[in-house]
């Protein structure tokens, strides 16, 4: 059950640390010992699912709890639609999970490697304007909390800890079970195309608004954008892919392989990041493809990158988006990596990006290699000025004061976590920089 483990990092390597033990439990009594002996010895405890967040909320330099061991469904109701997952079951395997029960998950982002407790703590979402993020999903919860007890919670069932703890930073209790409202299985169609940049920012909203997913993507200081729109198909659509060898080169050789070097290349000698930028403007849409949901949401990721994202109101999705460009125009800004723009329907959840209002995300990369603080904190402080909310799992620089005044819960959130977790077992200093 016990390792050590010199130093773990977050998957784009901007986060490292190094904390006392590695536990990885296989059941909820082993999670129960583990929460209670960092109690009693004074050390805080930290979950860590995929290690994809980009930010340190999941670093501690007292116990990292792994539920690698502890996946797997608990129960699926074809009927209702309620599934309940294992903490740590990972989102690539939730589809073949919940294939048997004809259910699937009402909307994934592009990257399937996290943990379903880490993809609701730190509000991971896709996109679709009739659709929440994962945490609005939510309907029930079971946790281990900060003094060792177990606990079911949900809207019926002690609300407030349940409003709190289906978005926590894993700072209410540990999720050792998650309910989700899931829907029947469905296939989705994705078309892409490169599009003129300003007619595809003008028609965004409405465009998004009649689309089940519609997203795009844009290389700063192009004037082209790569528009990517699915449409929902009944479950025994024929699938229709392109020829394998084709895939192969469109997503691994052109997607994964020629992209990292290319953006090796522009990080050894950054003027080379604007025509870099230029060619993948042109040849970012690929073909075709309709399939299984979960087989079209997630795309392989493997060139490697750091990530700022803003959830912004969507009715100043506009003129933010004029802003930044004015900014990198101004600052001469030189990245490879585009913008990915999405929309989110307004859920409750106390600390959701969407919280109460239909929302427009704005994301954008750095290569990994290359030093991400001065781009993207370029992006924070353009974007700030409209009420943009920060992605919990991503870099930012906002602290406690700042972040209450985005939140109308926030103070509410910080009573709960106090009253669950008086000692501070589950926070950091990070935590505490963001929580207050």
């Amino acid at each position: 059950m016990t390792s050590r483990t010199p130093t773990l990092r977050s998957w784009s390597g901007a986060v490292r640390w190094r904390p006392q033990q590695v536990l990885r439990p296989s059941s909820q009594e082993v999670v129960v010992a583990a929460v209670q002996s960092a109690r009693a010895r004074g050390v805080p405890l930290r979950v860590l699912g995929g290690g994809h967040s980009f930010s340190a909320v999941a670093a501690t330099e007292g116990i990292t709890l792994m539920l690698d061991d502890h996946q797997g469904l608990v129960s699926a109701d074809p009927v209702t639609g309620l599934v309940t997952l294992r903490g740590g079951t990972r989102l690539w395997a939730v589809a073949e999970l919940l294939a048997p029960y004809g259910l699937a998950l009402s909307v994934m982002g592009d990257i399937d490697r996290q943990s379903i407790a880490g993809a609701i703590q730190t509000g991971t979402h896709g996109t679709g304007s009739r659709f929440t993020g994962f945490a609005g999903m939510v309907r029930a919860l079971r946790l281990v909390l900060a003094d060792g007890s177990v606990v079911d919670t949900s809207p019926a069932q002690d609300p407030d800890l349940f409003e709190a703890a289906r978005l926590g930073l894993g700072t209410i209790g540990v999720v050792l079970e998650v309910t989700l409202q899931c829907v029947p299985a469905y296939r989705l169609e994705l078309r892409e195309s490169t599009e003129p940049l300003e007619p595809t920012v003008r028609s965004f909203l409405a465009d998004s608004a009649l689309a089940d997913h519609h997203e795009f993507f844009w290389f700063p200081r192009t004037d082209r954008a790569t528009v990517r729109t699915m449409r929902r198909l009944p479950a025994e659509a024929p699938r229709h892919r392109p020829a394998r060898a084709a895939e192969l080169l469109q997503q691994e050789v052109l997607g994964n392989g020629a992209w990292e070097v290319l953006c090796r290349a522009a990080a050894l000698v950054p003027p080379l990041s604007r025509p870099v930028a230029e060619i993948a403007s042109h040849v970012f849409a690929g073909p075709r493809v309709l399939d299984d949901s979960a087989a079209v949401f997630a795309a392989p990721r493997r060139v490697r990158f750091h990530e700022t994202e803003w959830a912004l109101p969507a009715g100043r999705f506009e003129e933010a988006f004029a802003a930044l460009r004015a900014r990198f125009e101004e600052e001469g800004v030189q990245v490879t990596f585009p913008l990915e723009i999405r929309r989110a329907a307004a859920d409750d959840v106390w600390l959701s990006t969407a919280h109460g209002r239909d929302t427009v995300y704005i994301a954008a990369h750095r290569y990994r290699a290359e030093e991400p603080g001065p781009y993207l904190l370029l992006v924070q402080r353009t974007l700030e000025a409209f009420g943009a909310r920060p992605h919990w799992g991503k870099m930012h620089w906002l602290g406690a004061r700042e972040l209450a005044r985005l939140y109308p819960r926030f103070t509410d959130f910080r009573a709960v976590r106090e009253a669950a977790d008086p000692d501070g077992v589950l926070m950091t200093p990070y935590l505490r920089h963001v929580l207050g």
